[in-house]
Order: C-alpha cells, then sequence, then structure tokens
C-alpha cells in the first residue's frame, strides 16, 4: 500500500512539473526586444555542408521479439539552416531477423522545411512477428498463460505538420495509418487436449486519420539536454476510410529535461493513452516501460511515469539509469486505482558519429521478478 502511494504521488508530481513548462513556453512570441536579441546571437556557420552515411549492424534484444540481428543504413543529412535548434532530416532502411523468426523490412524519411515551418516524416514496412497473447485486462487467465500468435503484414504511416501562426514551437497536422496484416493463432496451445485443431486466422485491415499536435523546444533532436517535447494524436478508424474497424484512439507524451551540468541530464516523460470502441487487440494501449514484453500490460486506457538520469562520462561514452511507474486499466478513471507496475534499470551509451549525438545503447531493466536486455539506437524518450 506505501509503495502504490508512493508511485500514484511520483505521477502527481510528474505531471505539474511536466505541464507547467509547456504551457510557458508556448506562448506567442510578440515583444519586439526578443526579435531584436535573437538577431544577435552568436550562430555557428556550416562553410562546408555535407550529410553523413552511417551503415550499422546492430544487436537487437528485446523481452517482446527475442534477440539478433537488425542492419540500419542511416543518412543524415546536412542541416540546411544555421539554427542548430531546428531538427536535422534523416531518412533510412532497416532490415531485422531474431532467433523468435521474427524479421521486418523496411524505410523512412523524417525531414522539414523552410527553416521548420514544415514537418514529414513517412515510414513503410513489412515483417512477421511471433509474439505472445497476455490478455487484456488486469485479472486475464492469459497473463500467467500466454498463448503464442503469429502477426505478419504490412504498414504504411505518413503525417504532415505546420507551425502554427503567432508561435515558435507548435504544430498542428493530420497522420494517416494503414495495416494490412494477418493475425493467426495456434488452437492446439489454447486447447492441448485437442492437438489437432487447425489455427485460427484472420485477415485485418486498419485504416486511420487523424489529427495531432506537437510542441517541440528541444535544443537537440537526438540527444536533447533542455527544453521539452508533446504530442497528442487522435486517430479515427472507421469502415469508410478501409478499415475493418470501427474506433477511437487518443496517444499522448510529454518529455521535459533539464540540463543539471555540462555532463548531467534529468530527462522526465509521461504517457496517457486511450481507446474507445472496436479496437483490435494488438493496438490497445499497453506500457511503453522497460523490464517486460510489450503487450504484457494492455487495456482501453494506460498511463506511466518515467525518470532517467543521464550522463556523459567521456565526449562519446554515457550512461543511465532510470525508473518507470505506470498502470492500465478499462477507463481513465478508473487508472489511479489499479494495480502499479514499476520498472528500473540503467544502460550503456556509446556516440556513433563525432558530429552528431546520435547514440548506440545498451539497457537492462528490472520489473518484479523479471529482466530484459534493450539493444537500440537513440534515446528511449
Amino acid at each position: 500500500m506505501i509503495a502504490r502511494r508512493t508511485n500514484k504521488f511520483l505521477l502527481r508530481i510528474l505531471i505539474p512539473v511536466l505541464v507547467l513548462p509547456a504551457a510557458v513556453s508556448a506562448a506567442p512570441d510578440n515583444s519586439a526586444t526578443d526579435m531584436v536579441e535573437n538577431t544577435q546571437e552568436v550562430k555557428t556557420v556550416v562553410t562546408k555542408k555535407r550529410g553523413t552515411w552511417l551503415p550499422v549492424p546492430i544487436p537487437v534484444s528485446n523481452p517482446t521479439i527475442g534477440s539478433g540481428l537488425q542492419a540500419a543504413l542511416l543518412y543524415l543529412h546536412p542541416s540546411e539552416s544555421e539554427d542548430t535548434t531546428i531538427p536535422a532530416a534523416t531518412s533510412g532502411i532497416i532490415g531485422m531477423y531474431t532467433n523468435s523468426e521474427s524479421w521486418f523490412a523496411g524505410g523512412f524519411h523524417d525531414t522539414n522545411w523552410k527553416e521548420d515551418l514544415y514537418r514529414f516524416r513517412v515510414i513503410t514496412g513489412t515483417g512477421e512477428f511471433n509474439l505472445d497473447y497476455f490478455g487484456s485486462s488486469e485479472g486475464s487467465f492469459f497473463k500467467d498463460n500466454p498463448v503464442p500468435y503469429k502477426i505478419k503484414g504490412d504498414v504504411f504511416i505518413t503525417q504532415l505538420l505546420r507551425q502554427i501562426p503567432g508561435t515558435k514551437d507548435l504544430y498542428l497536422g493530420l497522420r494517416y495509418t494503414y495495416i494490412k496484416s494477418t493475425v493467426e493463432f495456434d488452437l492446439a496451445k489454447i486447447f492441448p487436449t485437442y492437438p489437432a485443431l487447425p489455427a485460427l486466422a484472420a485477415n485485418l485491415k486498419n485504416s486511420g486519420l487523424g489529427l495531432m499536435f506537437t510542441f517541440d523546444s528541444r535544443d537537440n533532436s537526438y540527444y536533447p539536454t533542455s527544453g521539452s517535447i508533446a504530442e497528442i494524436v487522435w486517430m479515427r478508424d472507421q469502415e469508410e476510410l478501409g478499415s475493418d474497424f470501427d474506433f477511437d484512439k487518443v496517444t499522448s507524451y510529454y518529455n521535459y529535461y533539464i540540463q543539471l551540468t555540462d555532463k548531467d541530464t534529468l530527462a522526465l516523460r509521461l504517457d496517457l493513452d486511450a481507446a474507445d470502441g472496436d479496437t483490435p487487440f494488438y493496438l490497445l494501449p499497453t506500457l511503453k516501460m522497460r523490464g517486460f514484453a510489450n503487450g504484457v500490460y494492455r487495456d482501453n486506457s494506460s498511463m506511466s511515469g518515467h525518470i532517467e538520469w543521464r550522463r556523459k562520462f567521456l565526449p562519446r561514452w554515457g550512461f543511465i539509469a532510470f525508473y518507470e511507474v505506470g498502470s492500465v486499466a478499462d477507463s481513465i478513471k478508473e487508472l489511479y486505482e489499479a494495480e502499479d507496475i514499476t520498472s528500473y534499470g540503467g544502460g550503456l551509451r556509446w556516440q556513433v558519429t563525432e558530429d552528431k549525438k546520435l547514440h548506440l545503447g545498451v539497457d537492462v531493466g528490472f520489473s518484479g521478478g523479471n529482466t530484459a536486455v534493450y539493444v537500440q539506437v537513440g534515446e528511449k524518450y
């Protein structure tokens, strides 16, 4: 009971700490004095612009898809602006295979135009994943008796954002998502006394269109040490858009970064997701925490708070330590009464290039009696 109260207190502390700075920073900048001061800032002039090709074979390991290798060919585009706070464009192709016979191949492009007036992102790919179904409620029978299932298919996601006039860090735009998948359950694993039962498979389509709002005042898009980023996305799936389902889903997060010293950064995050309607189980909100497989905790709503300390002990080497707490429930109002899930751990970071603060990381997370290892490019948040 004491631990639950402590964790709920942590979430209540995180909410005002994270939200208030965004509200202050989001105010339109109409000050002539500020405009003059901004033009007098000393900025680094890039005399020779060139992009960076980054071929990286990356070990991948997490409790959701197992261990294996992903090969990424990234292109870090040269900056088109002298303003170092504007995110650099990044493109890449990625292939992955793990010991669970899960695989994925795809590509992405993330860019901006007209001094960050517009932001555009597109992601596409195809793959097959062998996962475990843990149910979708706190008391689910499958929590302790997960059922293996396979999901394979194609995905396409694109979004376009436009800076809101009169503001610097606020963006509004549209997102479209299309997923064509086959989900297959092995009935013999569900009913072991009937081993001759055939697999249960379904061909499904998800097609959703939605609005998204973004606030971004980070000093660096790869390794932020100050500022914040927030995102709220409302997606609507329905038959008229080509979907087999009819539901609404809202996903939101807010990250806030505090530079403690030249070498130390504190990163805070708050996640809140909710779904309503005929939502397929594989798109229900889950806890985005480390220490257990994704999908272990899944329901119509989820909330989590994260604290991460990052330290650079050498120019290209660093480490992190984190603590996370969250819960899932049938509705948002029931989240504070739901069971608390906690995780903690740490990791090591290596900056893969000298001029870009993009890190290769290895994290170890602990939650309950579970231990999970993660290998990734970039920060968790």
